[in-house]
């Protein structure tokens, strides 16, 4: 039944794709809660990418201030992304700003930072921040709700859970066991400042480079490591994905041991620069994360369809898909436009919602197993990766990073509205938007050459 006043959104997840959601559903008028258990996120060390699909809706924020913001904070002078072999022999170089109209959409850096950006701009909207409470438990029915750990009640017209790959939302609203699972690799990662000290060091030099920020990728049999450098070569962060079948029980997030990161590098036969990195980098700063797979889901929607899942508590994107971000951000705007459509209709909104987004993110979901196990099993002796190096370029096809979500979703709201009122039969995956291409090597070939060594 449509609402005639507010609605009232309950958030649960401060993440990128919860503070989307937050911040568009709160500029459209709704009435906005979002529920954090963390305080802060200053300690979030690693780093993280938004390509042009997500930078434009930060670009859309507060008349593009919130992007100049973020632009302070991340790489800002780099004009490559290269790729090398582990023994730092080089295999292509790309433009990590593909197209001129990309520069105000496209971010990476410290994550913890650029997030207090965003979280700046939720605050400062209205949004209705309630930090420190932890969700145990979730109430769906017309009237959802969520109980904190201390006995705190949040209740709204829709409840969105956006907590994350280790969402109990999965269990608690969708009813489904708790199937997270190693997706047999894990991550070290670590971020720390370079110092005067560094720029001594014959290998470590070139990194604190003040007029040039570096996105380097390094790879070889189940191995790649990333290394991003900006703030005028005195920002580091690196990640090193390996093999890692370890039980991840309740956690998967444990302090790095410095000398297990040297080992995969010596399994590898890196190039000493990346050596003489690990070994400059603090030990307490590095992270060893085990990467969670969460096999696709039927439905992100509740029974009641008033509590819906999004980000990676739906779709739990690997780094390799380079969108797990993007995505989560485009599920939030895409949220926003169907509950404002929807005119207080709850349950119209969130099931066009999901039509909305349902293939797009699936596609680019699955793809991140694909890309990397593209990046780990190339013959790299071979006449292959010789004529084709594109196929190890970051994936960043056209019909991925040039979509506008929020253009799309209001094309398509009345035509998946008519749908749902008139009850048309079919899948998730035949009800829902096609994805708009998909992963194939032809999509990852640019336009021209690209190459420039």
């Amino acid at each position: 039944m449509a609402l005639t006043r507010p609605l009232d959104v309950i958030i649960v997840g401060a993440g990128f794709g919860g503070l989307t959601a937050a911040i568009e559903c709160k500029l459209r008028g709704m009435n906005v809660t979002l529920v954090e258990t963390y305080p802060t996120s200053l300690n979030y060390g690693d780093i993280i990418d938004f390509f042009p699909n997500g930078g434009r809706i930060i670009e859309n924020w507060e008349n593009g201030q919130v992007g100049r913001d973020l632009m302070k904070i991340c790489i800002n002078q780099g004009d490559q992304f290269q790729y090398f072999k582990a023994d730092g022999t080089k295999i292509y170089t790309e433009d990590w700003i593909l197209e001129p109209h990309h520069y105000w959409k496209q971010y990476a850096g410290h994550r913890g930072q650029m997030h207090k950006v965003v979280l700046d701009y939720a605050e400062k909207v209205g949004v209705n921040m309630q930090f420190g409470h932890r969700v145990t438990q979730y109430h769906d029915g017309d009237k959802p709700s969520v109980t904190t750990a201390e006995g705190k009640v949040f209740a709204g017209d829709v409840v969105v859970a956006a907590d994350g790959p280790r969402s109990i939302a999965r269990q608690q609203v969708l009813g489904l066991p708790d199937t997270k699972v190693n997706s047999g690799y894990a991550i070290f990662r670590a971020y720390f400042t370079l110092t005067e000290e560094h720029a001594k060091h014959p290998l470590l030099k070139e990194f604190c480079d003040q007029t040039v920020d570096k996105t380097l990728l390094w790879t070889t049999k189940d191995l790649h490591m990333i290394i991003y450098t900006w703030n005028k070569g005195k920002d580091l962060g690196w990640v090193l994905t390996h093999k890692d079948t370890e039980d991840i029980g309740e956690s998967w997030s444990f302090p790095g041991r410095k000398q297990d990161v040297l080992d995969c590098l010596a399994q590898g036969k890196f190039e000493k620069r990346l050596v003489e990195v690990v070994n400059a980098t603090p030990e307490k700063n590095i992270v060893d994360y085990k990467l969670v797979w969460r096999d696709p889901l039927e439905t992100w929607l509740s029974p009641s369809a008033h509590t819906v899942l999004i980000g990676d508590a739906a779709h739990c994107h690997l780094p390799t898909s380079a969108q797990g971000g993007s995505q989560a951000m485009e599920d939030g705007v895409a949220l926003a436009v169907a509950l404002d459509r929807s005119q207080g209709d709850v349950a119209l909104g969130l099931r066009v919602f999901e039509r909305i987004r349902f293939n797009r993110s699936h596609v680019t979901h699955m793809a991140s197993i694909a890309v990397r196990d593209g990046y780990h099993n190339v013959d790299w002796d071979g006449d292959f990766i010789r004529e084709n190096p594109h196929i190890l370029a970051l994936p960043r096809p056209e019909w991925v990073i040039e979509y506008d979500i929020e253009k799309e979703s209001e094309k398509y709201f009345e035509r998946l509205a008519a749908d749902v009122r008139n009850g048309r039969k079919g899948t998730i995956q035949e009800l829902a938007l096609p994805a708009g291409g998909d992963y194939e090597p032809k999509t990852l070939k640019r336009k021209g050459p690209r190459s420039k060594f």
